[in-house]
């Protein structure tokens, strides 16, 4: 299927043609489970998506990944030069040399080379505190049923189940409490919070593969009314309603039926908005996929390019969701930028540089690989089974494995 995505880039894709409307609703069937109650559809579950947790996924995830980078360190007569290189594009686009975020992306990554993983995680502190993490955020979810990815008949439904963030503050205590050693204790309130935002990411990351299908199938191949599409999308949104806008909740509520469909519209015209403003970059500009992705060669490489997210905070370019021949390049950036976020902890500069920096290194990947879903739903729609297992090891969420 790489082949058939090539050559939907290489031959379809740069006649400036609209939305695709290739592929099957069969996915979607097979994905979406439509929950009705006396005949009214009330929720859409995801079957996918486990009710069952447990931590160990992440904490294997999380230990190969950094024994394979110092495997990786040990191996390279230059370590730093290569990171520069990776990064090269993105740190030196306006030609500075010295730029200042470089220096702490390989002073991180530099911290972590002397981290004795095994010791670490065979710690009897460490294995207490994320043992009780689990039990704690466990039990957490069991007040939402995380397989719920849209609940029609409750506007607020998702806003009054911001159900993780006491179990994170009570293990990040805790850790404090119980761990002395400072590699233990910072990569233990490093696991702690990222698993607590990769549980929470997976229903979005679902939710944007289901705004592929409706937006480019007929409510009818859906096995769904009009009103119902209208009703999903708003509980979408609802959901992403942060704890604090009591506001926003209460827009959502007054106007329920559209609420869902005004913000998405809004979306597209704001992703439309910043792809004309770069277009230039582009030499070549190809069809689109959905509301997020289209196809395009940008410095002689043929991409799929996300309109709806920037580069990073800086770089208010389309960021690049696929390099179609170089399809591993995400992977890697984002490995890299994700020990970073660790590896900064180490680090001995002031908490507030500290800080600056693992948000700007998150800026490059948080947001992009959740709106990937939409991508990930064309792709499995059209059947691309080697491009949806490119974006599965791009995801990095060792909790959600995608696949029915």
């Amino acid at each position: 299927m790489m082949a058939t995505l090539k050559s939907f880039l290489l031959v379809l894709t740069f006649a400036l043609t609209s939305y695709a409307n290739a592929g099957t609703v069969e996915a979607f069937s097979k994905r979406f489970e439509l929950v009705k109650k006396e005949g009214k559809l009330v929720a859409i579950r995801d079957r996918s998506l486990s009710f069952k947790f447990s931590i160990k996924p992440y904490l294997k995830f999380i230990k190969e990944t950094l024994l394979e980078e110092q495997r990786i360190m040990a191996s390279k007569e230059d370590y730093a030069a290569e990171l520069e290189e990776l990064f090269a594009e993105e740190f030196y686009e306006k030609g500075d040399r010295n730029n200042q975020n470089i220096r702490y992306l390989v002073r991180s990554m530099e911290e972590l080379k002397s981290i004795d993983v095994e010791k670490v995680f065979n710690d009897p502190g460490f294995k207490e505190v994320v043992t009780k993490f689990e039990k704690k955020l466990g039990e957490a979810m069991l007040s939402l049923d995380p397989r719920v990815v849209a609940r029609l008949d409750n506007p607020t439904f998702f806003y009054k189940r911001t159900v993780g963030y006491q179990a994170v503050k009570w293990a990040l205590n805790f850790a404090k409490s119980k761990l002395s050693s400072v590699p233990i204790l910072n990569t233990a309130s490093y696991i702690i919070v990222r698993v607590e935002k990769l549980i929470r990411e997976r229903r979005l990351f679902h939710q944007n593969m289901m705004m592929h299908y409706f937006e480019n199938y007929s409510e009818d191949k859906l096995g769904m009314t009009h009103e119902e599409v209208n009703l999903t999308w708003s509980s979408i949104y609802e959901s992403r309603i942060p704890w604090y806008a009591f506001w926003e909740s209460t827009a959502a509520k007054e106007n329920w039926m559209k609420y869902g469909v005004t913000k998405f519209f809004a979306g597209v015209r704001t992703a439309n908005n910043r792809f004309r403003q770069h277009q230039s970059n582009y030499s070549r500009v190809g069809r689109r996929f959905n509301f997020a992705f289209r196809g395009a060669t940008y410095k002689d490489q043929d991409v799929i390019v996300n309109m709806v997210d920037s580069q990073n905070q800086f770089n208010m370019k389309p960021a690049i969701a696929y390099y179609v021949h170089n399809p591993s390049k995400i992977k890697r950036t984002r490995v890299v930028l994700q020990l970073a976020g660790l590896g900064i902890s180490f680090v001995p500069i002031p908490g507030f540089i500290k800080n600056i920096a693992s948000n700007y290194f998150k800026s490059f990947y948080e947001t992009q690989k959740i709106t990937e879903g939409a991508l990930y739903g064309y792709f499995e729609s059209n059947g691309a089974k080697e491009d949806m297992a490119v974006l599965r090891e791009q995801y990095l969420n060792p909790f959600d494995n995608l696949k029915l």
